[in-house]
């Protein structure tokens, strides 16, 4: 079976969730507090018990010939009476353990394994896979019928090694001397399983007697307890899937990503999706990267509650327009699922950076969620990225931008882009934000508790000339960064598509995209003209010189301050990292604080 639609009516704090179209692969997503889980726990209540109910509703398809005949049509809607009933009856019915069909699975979010009874070897031991289970065993949770697993694992041997003993018995009251070997492993499948979740370890035959299973790595026996703990819940949660073998079944799975690597989860999912047939699975998740890789499927985000009956139910697809603008910033519309306010740091080091701001703010600013962006094309796609994104709510959550003084030209107008952005865009007035780790009193006070007295690190005045000499080594380099700036953005790109081009014979064509290029190269030449290039390269080098040789503080703004802070923490025999840390302690005790304008900055975006 298979639920094409679901409709929810006031399960707090859902108000009204309809999505019609679910494919085999369902991602619900959403900020926290929206109610992803709730919505989840409802609808597994809800198929433990279906009844016309005002609240749940539920159109299945069915995907295999069994539920067609059991329903006596391919398809049932629970707000029929008469079909809730049909369900009820399907679901409501023992199976097989090895067997299990058109049934729910469950694995919610809390998936610790706290402790495991050893288990009691009976003399007559039945083979699991032949044991009827209760209809609601998959519905209580992974947690719930983890031990059962792992025993059922040890049965499954145990009864494996009692065939080949008990046909070998056979065999010799019959007077045979020999016996084919060649019985099936039963813990092929989950060999299988743990060598695509965590090669190059390879799972080892049960040891019985020991109640234990043990793994080879590199020539040694381990236990299975020794692996990490997010190998443990994986490899937990497949073992119990292949047990289960679900066929047909609606798996619901509470966020897959919890306490796992990235890539550990990715895996998890590609085996899960690889056991059985014809299951759907739903997912509820805040991982960027499973909602990213799902949007083939069906992704539905749910939005904040709105008027009275409107739908929040949101399905997003690969070519949806807010997901084509984030990927001009690096980044995809799985981000969205991360907070209420997200701010996209757009820097070279923008990772490094965000680590830097969060060690600044620290619990200031609860509602800001910090996402680097490595996009670099800011300018060129300024207008799309503040109509798709920064100028509006997307499925409330708002996005705001924070860059590096260095993302955009001098010519621009730095106060002018956040104007146009209604304040959602703000670009820093230094280079780097380790420009804003350049005050000579602050650094000063670093060192006054870690150097000796008479050192230079603890006089402000020596700080200052030691971070000056350093800038005035950069001033060419500084130049030649701006000046590079400055020009690509001045010749911008090179446009050779003509026009009314269609119906051309290739002569033709060479012709008027050769005149055109001959144009645009007329057009670069003028503008990169040596002239054009040695003002601007005299007026950037006076500028530089001017704040140096007059001691005013612009050279703090305009010369890369990562490269003078690293070059400045490599002479006072401090690592970089700590210096920052001891640095933003000091300046958050200080006034004025050197990092006023950016906390000013977080202050808007909280608003």
């Amino acid at each position: 079976m298979r639920i094409s639609t679901i409709r929810v009516n006031d399960v707090p704090p859902v108000k009204c969730f309809n999505i019609s179209g679910l494919s085999n692969v369902v991602v619900i997503a959403g900020r926290n507090g929206v109610g992803k889980t709730r919505l989840l726990q409802q609808l597994v209540n809800y198929c433990q018990n279906p009844t016309n109910n005002q609240n749940i509703q539920l159109v299945l398809d069915a995907t295999c010939e069994t539920e067609v005949e059991a329903w006596g049509k391919p398809q049932i809607d629970t707000t029929n009476g008469q079909d809730a009933t049909l369900l009820q009856n399907m679901l409501q019915a023992n199976r097989l353990r090895r067997n299990w069909k058109s049934s729910v699975v469950n694995i919610e979010s809390d998936r610790s394994i706290r402790k495991i009874d050893p288990y009691r070897f009976s003399f007559d031991v039945v083979d699991p896979d032949e044991e009827s289970v209760s209809w609601n065993f998959t519905f209580g949770g992974f947690q719930n019928r983890y031990q059962d697993t792992i025993h059922a694992i040890f049965r499954k041997v145990h009864a494996h090694r009692n065939k080949i003993s008990s046909k070998a018995e056979r065999l010799m009251r019959q007077g045979k001397k020999r016996m084919q070997l060649d019985f099936p492993d039963p813990l092929e499948p989950f060999k299988n399983a743990f060598r695509q979740l965590v090669a190059p370890k390879e799972l080892l035959d049960a040891d019985l007697k020991a109640q234990q299973l043990k793994y080879a790595l590199e020539g040694q026996e381990l236990l299975l307890t020794t692996l990490s703990s997010g190998e443990s819940e994986v490899t937990n949660i497949v073992f119990d899937f292949i047990l289960r073998n679900p066929s047909d079944c609606v798996v619901i799975f509470d966020e897959p990503e919890l306490h796992l690597h990235p890539e550990l989860s990715y895996k998890l999912i590609q085996t899960l999706t690889g056991i059985g047939e014809n299951n759907q699975f739903i997912f509820c998740t805040h991982s960027p990267d499973i909602i990213t890789a799902s949007l083939e499927h069906s992704v539905v985000f749910i939005g904040p509650p709105l008027s009275e009956g409107q739908n929040q139910a949101i399905p997003v697809s690969e070519d949806d327009e807010t997901n084509q603008a984030l990927k001009l910033l690096g980044q995809s519309v799985g981000i969205i699922a991360l907070g209420k306010k997200i701010v996209l740091i757009e820097g070279t080091h923008a990772s490094l950076d965000k680590l830097t701001y969060g060690a600044i703010f620290k619990e200031s600013f609860p509602d800001l969620v910090l996402v680097p962006s490595s996009g670099k094309c800011l300018i060129r796609s300024f207008s799309t990225l503040v109509e798709e994104v920064l100028d509006k709510s997307i499925w409330g959550v708002e996005f705001f931008m924070l860059c590096d003084g260095d993302t955009i030209p001098l010519s621009l107008d730095k106060s002018a882009l956040t104007k146009l952005s209604k304040g959602r865009l703000s670009v820093l007035e230094r280079y780097h934000l380790e420009n804003y780790f350049l005050e000579e009193d602050i650094l000063a006070k670093v060192f006054s508790s870690l150097e000796p007295e008479g050192s230079w690190l603890r006089t402000p005045d020596s700080i200052r000339k030691v971070l000056k000499d350093i800038a005035k080594d950069m001033t060419s380099y500084t130049v030649s960064l701006y000046t590079s700036a400055h020009f690509r953005e001045e010749v911008g790109n090179i446009d050779l598509m003509p026009r009314d081009c269609n119906g051309k014979s290739a002569e033709h064509l060479k012709s008027i995209i050769c005149s055109k290029a001959t144009t645009e190269e007329t057009r670069i030449n003028q503008t990169i003209d040596s002239k054009n290039i040695a003002k601007f390269i005299d007026d950037m080098m006076k500028r530089m010189e001017d704040s140096i040789e007059k001691d005013t503080d612009d050279w703090k703004k305009l010369i890369p301050g990562k490269s003078i802070l690293n070059i400045f923490s490599s002479k006072a025999g401090m690592q970089v990292g700590m210096l920052k840390r001891a640095y933003i302690a000091e300046a958050m005790k200080s006034d004025p604080n050197p990092f006023n304008e950016i906390i000013q900055i977080f202050e808007r975006f909280n608003k």
